[in-house]
């Protein structure tokens, strides 16, 4: 199983005259067999970030790793 590891991972949205940052910049690192919780309030990021981990969305700013790749 693989490691995941983001790395200041942020992302901002347009709507063509004002940029919105949706998603601060965020560190974290998820593991084979560890169980991970995202709770926050609503319009905090959360789906954001999913996402972003999901390869559906591009994080603006930051990088991503599988194993250390």
């Amino acid at each position: 199983m693989a490691r995941l590891r983001l790395e200041n991972i942020a992302r901002d949205f347009s709507d063509g005259r004002q940029v919105r940052r949706v998603l601060f910049p965020t560190t974290l690192e998820l593991l084979p067999g560890q169980l991970t919780v995202l709770a926050g309030p609503s319009g905090s990021g959360k789906t954001t970030l999913l996402s972003i981990i999901g390869l559906v969305l591009r994080p603006s700013e930051g990088r991503m790793f599988l194993d250390d790749r």
